[in-house]
């Protein structure tokens, strides 16, 4: 990072560059230039205000990839090789590189590519490299490199094949080696991976694992021939693995098996005390009624961080506060320490002992800015203390910032939509800033409305008490018709689209999920259908005015589903109506021990940070927040009626 005063200079030649150069070209214009390179058109010369643009580069590595893979030569390498030495450590030259080495290897231009490949990350160059030093006759200390890549618990590229064969035939892949690349796979908990492996494995190693194979894929069937066959040999790791399996997906068969199971006479104690161990927690997930009686009778060397605490979630959703008290006060100071935690222990005083007793314990809390806090402080009927600080706002240094040509590039890329390429842009020039620049970044960001970068920025900064520049309102028209036709308040449309996308407006999931609101194409088809509105195509969820109200939609489907039910509305949208129907109490239950128990802590944590930004947003807005206790009533059993779902008028 450069120093303020070298900064305001760069300030002053990047005004000065601005106006000799570039009047009147727009990303539009940028945009336009960079699709024709990346198609191979046909371009007109470039002007000086082109060249003038701060993403110039980037054209020119376009232009460059095309080049590449339309006719690689000598020539182009040369270029490539040019460009990205003069640029070196830029992120323009990331993408580049990266196309640029898959062609050399693809074109085996060995001598090119494996002066570049130290660094390399990616597995497929990894397995080039490997491949390319091999071809090359380059095996000095090869077959230690390729044998830790071949043992990795990962489907292997095929460009890794060459090299894996050279391996077999030096002889350096054994059967104790093959043995443990099944055993790593299984380990994973990926029976695909691990058959794929066996399949090279023969003979007296093959059995004991194609048996731990079995555990994983039929846990009842081959646990069940194990009970009934005490006498046959199992590897205890493999044994439990099938059990663990089996308890977290059918606890009742696997509470009737485990008598059997810790009968047999090859088990050590240590070994009984797992099974016992996974049992009580998959009871525990499935909010069984014998739970806290499985977890009182685990060993003490069955007992770990994950058991102690859902023994307690398994007291609390018995109504055992007795129990749960005891559990509480056995947790280790790291546990005991978390606002959850201290919740919970002032709520069984507060059970067991009466209120007066857990006045104190509530009060410790009730100043927090979290969850945790606004149950206590409703536990005390006191208003919530959201301890806002707002941070010192810098316009100059803002303006120094503004003008690092790292940070130049990053507000034109954020301004062209490439948000990927404008937050590693971002993310270079501000790696090793102090906590104070990343503070006037944010608000740079802010400046810019870059709202997801304000909040990341902030927290790298850890600065958490700014909370109007942390719960910020775009999109604010869309979203309040968008509450108005669906009679979803707005502050929790904002707060769904803050968790799930944090207001980035292309963002995508590993399954698909699209846009602000984070909605599967599939979902947001339905609704849109139940809805009488037109089907969204393509990449139209990446459109908040098309997003916003379908996901507002779904959430007033789902608040109907349950009842008005908040919290099993937002426990559906981020896992599913299916999980929340496995959820549902036998009987009424408060609203805080039905979340405490939801067995994802993905979704569990989802909750709790919705509840926080739904009265962030309504305390920047100057409203007065809502409490959690009118927010979450009792939570009900059974599951409403999927409403009509048509627009209300």
């Amino acid at each position: 990072m450069r120093t303020l005063i070298a900064a305001l200079v760069s300030l002053i030649f990047a005004c000065a560059a601005a106006a000799d150069g570039a009047p009147g070209l727009t990303p539009a214009d940028f945009l336009a230039a960079l699709q024709r390179a990346r198609l191979g058109l046909a371009e007109p010369p470039d002007s000086q205000a082109l060249k003038n643009y701060p993403l110039y580069d980037y054209l020119i590595a376009a232009r460059l990839q095309t080049d590449l893979a339309a006719h690689p030569s000598d020539e182009q390498d040369t270029a490539v090789d040019d460009f990205l030495r003069a640029r070196e450590g830029q992120p323009v030259t990331r993408a580049l590189r990266h196309q640029w080495l898959m062609s050399l290897a693809q074109r085996r231009r060995w001598d090119w590519f494996l002066p570049r490949s130290a660094d390399l990350t990616d597995p497929v160059l990894i397995c080039d490299r490997l491949a390319g030093r091999l071809l090359s006759g380059d095996t000095d200390r090869l077959g230690a490199e390729a044998l830790a890549r071949w043992a990795m618990a990962q489907r292997e590229p095929p460009e890794c094949a060459p090299v894996f064969a050279w391996l077999h035939a030096q002889g350096l892949i054994t059967p104790l080696a093959q043995d443990n690349r099944v055993r790593a796979a299984l380990a994973a908990d990926n029976p695909l991976l691990a058959r794929e492996f066996l399949a090279e494995l023969s003979g007296a190693r093959a059995a004991p694992l194609r048996q731990w194979l079995s555990l994983l894929e039929s846990p009842k069937a081959a646990l069940s021939s194990l009970a009934l066959a005490p006498e046959a040999s199992v590897e205890p790791d493999a044994l439990l693995a099938g059990f663990t399996r089996l308890a977290n997906t059918d606890v009742s068969s696997a509470s009737n098996l485990l008598p059997a199971l810790l009968a047999r006479f090859d088990l050590a104690p240590a070994q009984r005390g797992r099974l016992q161990r996974a049992l009580a927690l998959g009871e525990a997930y499935a909010r069984q009624a014998g739970a806290v009686a499985a977890f009182d009778k685990l060993p003490a060397e069955a007992i770990d961080a994950q058991v102690q605490e859902w023994r307690v979630r398994a007291a609390l959703w018995a109504g055992d506060f007795d129990k749960a008290l005891e559990w509480i006060d056995r947790l280790p100071a790291s546990l005991a320490a978390q606002p959850r935690w201290r919740y919970w222990r002032a709520r069984a005083l507060a059970e067991t002992s009466g209120a007066a007793a857990a006045a104190a314990a509530f009060a410790d809390l009730a100043g927090l800015r979290d969850y945790y806090g606004y149950l206590a402080a409703d536990r005390l009927a006191r208003p919530y203390s959201l301890n806002i600080h707002p941070s010192a706002d810098d316009a100059s240094l803002q303006s120094a910032l503004a003008a690092e040509p790292g940070l130049v590039r990053a507000h034109a890329l954020f301004d062209c939509d490439m948000i990927d390429e404008a937050t590693v842009e971002w993310s270079t020039v501000l790696a090793q800033a102090p906590a104070a620049m990343k503070i006037q970044a944010a608000h740079l960001a802010a400046r810019w409305g870059w709202y997801t970068e304000v909040i990341t920025t902030l927290a790298q900064a850890d600065d958490w008490d700014d909370v109007p520049l942390r719960y910020p309102h775009p999109y604010a028209a869309v979203v309040a018709d968008a509450g108005k036709l669906t009679q979803v308040p707005a502050d929790w449309l904002l707060a769904i689209i803050r968790q799930e996308s944090l207001f980035r407006k292309d963002a995508v999931s590993r399954a698909d999920a699209r846009g602000l609101m984070q909605m599967q194409p599939g979902t947001a088809l339905a609704v849109a259908k139940r809805w009488h509105w037109p089907a969204p195509r393509g990449d139209s969820l990446f459109d908040p005015a098309v997003a916003i109200p379908l996901g507002a939609a779904y959430v007033r489907e789902l608040l109907d589903r349950y009842g008005n039910q908040l919290d099993l509305a937002l426990a559906a949208y981020n896992a599913g109506p299916v999980s929340v129907a496995r959820w549902l109490p036998a009987q009424p239950v408060d609203a805080d021990v039905w979340i405490e128990n939801i067995p994802y802590a993905e979704t569990r944590g989802y909750l709790e940070h919705v509840l926080e930004h739904i009265v962030a947003f309504a305390v920047v807005r100057d409203a007065d927040p809502p409490k959690l206790a009118a927010l979450l009533p009792p939570v009900q059993p059974g599951q409403a009626p999927m409403a009509s779902s048509r627009p209300l008028k």
